[in-house]
């Protein structure tokens, strides 16, 4: 039941807030050395790629749709078979399912780094988060590891890959 207590002060208004929708089954939330980090199944860090290009007007540069070439440069120096080994796609197994549209299942080429039919040739059956491909790390090897965090220019937040965050732990921050 929704309370409206407040709502006469002047300068104060009202907030609702509802429950992000879970991550998929069988992600897990692993200790890492500054927080929580949401992983999969094995435990390895899950990690987002961000981009927004270098240019006046800032357009974002990270959606499968657009070219690939700034992430390719940055997770593999403009090498598909180098960026696939080094930043896997989180993929998802025949039986499983999406419960919401944050976290969907897509098809994509492993060649173009682009959505497509399931089915297609050369495909993964992949995990995305608000419709961006989700990643592990082939240097993380142990559960909590985050040696991909930051990877990229601006410590990854220009054009780079960050781990998936669910607690930053300030006071406990080890190196």
């Amino acid at each position: 039941r929704a309370s409206f207590h407040g709502s006469d002060i002047p300068g104060w208004r009202n907030v609702y807030t509802q429950a992000a929708p879970a991550f998929p089954k069988g992600f897990t939330i692993q200790d890492a050395p500054g927080g929580q980090v949401l992983a999969n199944a094995d435990g390895r860090t899950i990690y987002i790629y961000t981009c927004i290009d270098d240019t006046l007007d800032q357009q974002i540069c990270d959606h499968p749709s657009l070219n690939q070439k700034y992430r390719l440069a940055i997770c593999g120096g403009s090498d598909n078979k180098r960026c696939l080994e080094q930043f896997p796609y989180v993929t998802a197994d025949a039986g499983e399912r999406s419960t919401s549209r944050v976290w969907a299942i897509k098809t994509i080429s492993t060649d173009t780094g682009k959505y497509v039919e399931e089915g297609a040739p050369n495909s993964a059956r992949i995990w995305t988060y608000r419709d961006r491909p989700v990643y592990t790390f082939t240097l993380d090897q142990q559960p909590g590891d985050i040696k991909g965090d930051s990877w990229g220019e601006f410590q990854g937040s220009r054009n780079g890959f960050k781990a998936m965050w669910l607690r930053d732990d300030y006071f406990n921050n080890a190196s």
